[in-house]
């Protein structure tokens, strides 16, 4: 192991292809699943809450601001990249295909680009570890301000009869994932 080797960028950057490539999957699958619960008007199951918590937002998902209508537009892109071409391109037919105008197009493929660099979510054994701590210290959380919920990590472990929770999300989809998980 030699850690500036080629060897090793190769494969680091094969593993960050592979993670982006999961995360545009999964979200996309979550996305397509909350366009499906509005149009039925009805609350996710217990197993598509799993569909749905897998969502990770668009966080280091750069990709999704390159241009992506038509296979011309793979000149734009970087090799690496490029095989994400295909799930970035899916994405725009999905929201295309569930909204009514350009301008509701715009306003959630705006707020995915717009979370590109803030998105990153809290990891579920950090909440965890700060909710248990608060509890093992006899600390009672009335109420809880999540100004940027995401998926609601900060949600499951803090709810209780005694709890007031407010969640804030500024992009439009994850909000709208949020709202069926909670």
């Amino acid at each position: 192991f030699i850690p500036n080797s080629p060897d090793l960028s190769s494969n680091l950057q094969k593993i960050m292809a592979y993670i982006k490539k999961t995360t545009l999957e999964n979200n996309i699958e979550a996305i397509r699943l909350v366009f499906a619960l509005e149009k039925e008007n009805r609350r996710a199951t217990d197993a598509e809450h799993d569909i749905l918590s897998r969502y990770a937002g668009f966080g280091g998902v750069k990709c999704v601001l390159n241009p992506a209508a038509s296979l011309s537009d793979r000149k734009y892109w970087t090799q690496s990249d490029l095989p994400l071409f295909p799930l970035v391109s899916e994405l725009h037919s999905l929201i295309r295909a569930n909204t009514n105008t350009d301008g509701q197009y715009n306003l959630y493929f705006n707020s995915i680009k717009s979370s590109v660099l803030t998105a990153f979510y809290t990891p579920d054994v950090i909440v965890q570890a700060l909710s248990d701590t608060l509890k093992d210290a006899g600390i009672q959380i009335n109420r809880l301000l999540e100004p940027s919920a995401g998926i609601g990590a900060f949600v499951k472990p803090f709810e209780s009869d005694h709890t007031e929770i407010t969640c804030f999300e500024k992009d439009f989809l994850t909000g709208k994932i949020l709202k069926q998980l909670y």
